[in-house]
Parts: structure tokens; C-alpha cells; sequence
């Protein structure tokens, strides 16, 4: 299916690629964050808005 679509629309398999790419790349960047980030500033943000003290 996807080999038809770039088939039938000339010049628009690099920008297609390319998309797709940075869209996996972004995808695992976040997902690395989310391993890696401290699990104490999560629960510290998480109970931020409900906290009373200014």
C-alpha cells in the first residue's frame, strides 16, 4: 500500500520519508525521556497544582 502511494505521486517519496523519520525519531526520544527522567519530578509535578503553598 504505501509503495502504491509514492508510486502514484511523483517527488513526494523523499518529504514522505523524511516525515516518517523525524516522526520515529521524536517517538523514541520522548520514550528515552520517559526511561530516564528522575521518577521524584514526576510526582513533584504531578502534585504541583494541588499543593496549598505559594
Amino acid at each position: 500500500m504505501f509503495r502504491q502511494l509514492l508510486d502514484k505521486v511523483q517527488g513526494a517519496d523523499v518529504p514522505m520519508i523524511t516525515s516518517l523519520l523525524i516522526f520515529f525519531v521524536f517517538f523514541l526520544m520522548v520514550g528515552a525521556y520517559l526511561f530516564i527522567i528522575d521518577k521524584k519530578h514526576v510526582q513533584y509535578m504531578s502534585n504541583l497544582p494541588l499543593e496549598e503553598n505559594n
